[in-house]
Order: C-alpha cells, then sequence, then structure tokens
C-alpha cells in the first residue's frame, strides 16, 4: 500500500489573520472581515502581511517582489515554522514546492502595462518585469528556503490552491520528493476591483449566501495557505506534528458550469473518485466544505453532493467563502486549513453557517457535534471555467 501522506504545517495569510487560531476561531464566529469598498474606489488589499516571519538575512529581495510572491514567501515561512522543518543542503533536493493561482501575475501585468501606456517604453519596469509570470512566486519561495525538489505552478483557476495540494500529495506518493510545501494564493488591487465593477460581477456581503437565493458575481477577497506535505514515515522519523491525512483527491472537468443548462456529472465524478481513492464509504464522511459562494452554480455543487452522499442523508455542508468572500486560487487551499482548524479543536459555532443537503439550516451546535465525531471531511473546489477538485482529510491519530 502507497504510505500515506499527512499535514505538518499549514501557514495562512487572511483577512481573517495569519494563524490557524484566526481563522478557525473568525469563521465559527461568522466574522466579517473589511474587504474592498462595492465602489471599486480605494485600496483594494484586504489582507496584513507577515513579513516579518522572514528571517532577516532572506529580506533583500522582499522589496522588489510583488504581493503574490510576498504572500506565498510569508505563508512558506509560517508553513515550515509550524512543521519544525528545516531545508538543508542534504535534504534540499527531496523537499518539493508546488504552488496554485487563479489570477497569478494578473495584477502585475496591469502595472507593467499600464506605465508603459502612460510613460512610453522608457516608463517599462525591469522590477515589474521579473515578476509578469505567474512561477515567480515558486521561484522565490525555492531561492529563500533552499528547496532543490519539484517545482510546479498550477492553473486550475478558483480551484487552483486545493488541486497544488493534491498534485502535492501525488509528487509524495510517487517518490519524488519526501516533503512538499503546497498551497494558493491570489491577491487584489483597485484594477481587479474596478474590472468586477465594470462588468457588474462585483457583489455586496449580502449577496454572498451561498445554497440560497444567487446572483451572478464575486464578492472579492485574497489570502494564501501553504501546507507542508509529508511522507508518513518520514514525518513521524523526525517527531513532525501531524495535522491530518490527505486520504484521497480527484481532479475533474465539468465544460457545462459556464451554461444556462449545467450538469453535476463532473463534480460528482471527481467527488466519488476521492472517496474511492481514499478508501472511505460515503457515511464515513462528517462534513463537506463545499466551494459555494452565491452564484447559481451553488446549486450544481448541491446536486453533486447528494449524487455522491445521497439524497436522503443527513451530511452537513459548510462554505466558508460565507465568511471568507472570494479569494480566487486561494479558496480552496484556506477551506483545507479551515478544515484540519476545525477538526483539531471545534469552537463554538454561529448560527447559519450550515446547511443539509436540501438546503436548511442547521445549527452551530450541531456542527460542533459533527465536528467532534468526524474521522474524515471533504473539500471541494470549482472554477466556472470547469476545473474541478475534490480531496478527502482524515483526522491523523497516533498509529
Amino acid at each position: 500500500m502507497t504510505e500515506r501522506v499527512v499535514i505538518t504545517g499549514l501557514g495562512i495569510v487572511s483577512p481573517l489573520g495569519s494563524s490557524l487560531q484566526a481563522l478557525t476561531e473568525g469563521f465559527a464566529a461568522g466574522a466579517k472581515p473589511v474587504l474592498p469598498p462595492a465602489s471599486g474606489e480605494g485600496a483594494a488589499e484586504a489582507a496584513t502581511i507577515p513579513m516579518d516571519v522572514v528571517p532577516e538575512g532572506k529580506r533583500s529581495r522582499i522589496g522588489r517582489m510583488d504581493r503574490l510572491c510576498q504572500f506565498l514567501l510569508s505563508a512558506s515561512y509560517l508553513a515550515v515554522e509550524a512543521a519544525h522543518l528545516t531545508v538543508t543542503a542534504e535534504n534540499s533536493e527531496r523537499v518539493g514546492l508546488c504552488f496554485g493561482t487563479g489570477l497569478g501575475c494578473l495584477l502585475t501585468n496591469e502595472e507593467y502595462n499600464r506605465r508603459i501606456v502612460e510613460g512610453g517604453p522608457a516608463a517599462a519596469s525591469p522590477r515589474l518585469f521579473a515578476y509578469t509570470v505567474s512561477s515567480a512566486a515558486a521561484g522565490e519561495v525555492s531561492i529563500a528556503l533552499g528547496i532543490k525538489g519539484p517545482n510546479v505552478t498550477a492553473h486550475m483557476g478558483l480551484a487552483a490552491g486545493l488541486g497544488a495540494v493534491g498534485y502535492g500529495a501525488d509528487l509524495i506518493q510517487l517518490g519524488k520528493a519526501d516533503v512538499v510545501l503546497a498551497g494558493g494564493a491570489d491577491v487584489l488591487g483597485s484594477a481587479l476591483v474596478q474590472g468586477l465593477r465594470d462588468m457588474g460581477l462585483l457583489k455586496t456581503r449580502d449577496e454572498m449566501t451561498p445554497f440560497h437565493q444567487s446572483v451572478p458575481g464575486v464578492y472579492p477577497a485574497e489570502g494564501a495557505m501553504v501546507a507542508v506535505l509529508e511522507r508518513f514515515g518520514h514525518a513521524r522519523q523526525r517527531g513532525a506534528p501531524r495535522l491530518g491525512s490527505v486520504e484521497g483527491y480527484a481532479a475533474g472537468f465539468e465544460p457545462t458550469l459556464t451554461r444556462r443548462a449545467r450538469q453535476s456529472t463532473g463534480v460528482t465524478a471527481a467527488m466519488r473518485r476521492a472517496l474511492d481513492l481514499s478508501g472511505r464509504a460515503p457515511s464515513d464522511i462528517g462534513l463537506v466544505f463545499a466551494s459555494a459562494h452565491g452564484t447559481p452554480v451553488d446549486d450544481t455543487e448541491r446536486i453533486a453532493i447528494g449524487e455522491t452522499f445521497g439524497q436522503d442523508s443527513d451530511l452537513l455542508v459548510l462554505a466558508p467563502k460565507a465568511v471568507l468572500g472570494e479569494s480566487f486560487g486561494a479558496s480552496g487551499a484556506l477551506a483545507l486549513a479551515l478544515a484540519v482548524g476545525l477538526l483539531q479543536e471545534p469552537p463554538a459555532f454561529a448560527e447559519d453557517l450550515a446547511v443539509a443537503i436540501d438546503g436548511t439550516a442547521r445549527s452551530g451546535a450541531e456542527v460542533r457535534r459533527r465536528l467532534e465525531v468526524a474521522s474524515a471531511v471533504m473539500v471541494n473546489s470549482l472554477c466556472y471555467s470547469g476545473n474541478v477538485v475534490a480531496l478527502v482529510l482524515g483526522r491523523e491519530g497516533e498509529a
């Protein structure tokens, strides 16, 4: 049997804070982080970047980096610190990296090209040009931490962050690495917020109501999550904390998500494959962390959940984006971190954060009870482009 992959550390940058505790407690309380104004005017940043976590000797390049690089660099240092991991000359080739991003270098490209349009060719910035590729962040993190193993940047739209975690687990199970830093990030900027507004796709918080009345558009946010994935035997040998297990992962595609007549076939197939690979029965899953964010696509995901687990199942569904907003390629990765934190120590929950498969609300007390006894949960991530990712997260024991 293939050795399982465990999560030994998490690095988080989010509108709710830069720790697992802040993320889980803020979500459970139904916190309302300050996100960009619906007008599209003014500062667009929603999260504070904890750059002080980067060692002084590694800060020389920070000033030239774009915001995406800074997000992933700080999250990576938080993750390796939490995992008690040190990358050395001896192990560097067995440590890999896999990041996912939906928007990538979009905002850096916008700034670079805007300067040329406004100031002519002489205004072209060599500093910005270095970050006009989405893989720049993976390169910066590898340089800073001394990682010499596989280096991958995944583009799967809004599903990129969770997809990168699954791909990172695959690298370990294929024997390509013992440790992989995996996760996703996307950042905000005034050009993005204004663009959403101009297209009529900028939503208010009141319109961010997953599984209820849905309207097109997004309530934009930003964030980053990097997980330290590790071969179980490797983690046990070095006495690393074990926060959870990646038991099964599947990626798929549903081409109808952009159409009025959407189908759930691809979403259901990905969820079923993730279950099959995990060796779990549908009844073993305590909760589903859905990708829902208050659009008509939510109904397609809900149908797929019913097809996977049974329409009469009493399964509970949580929608992290109802609190965190839409952080694009970071959303699925942040949902996974949230799942890890809530399985560890479920806090008290606000009401109406969870629904049953039929869409009816469930009490916060019931959510907490389910989490206390759940041995595994499923995390979903969907993109309008059609990309679908499902991952089964198991509670890590002492075995």
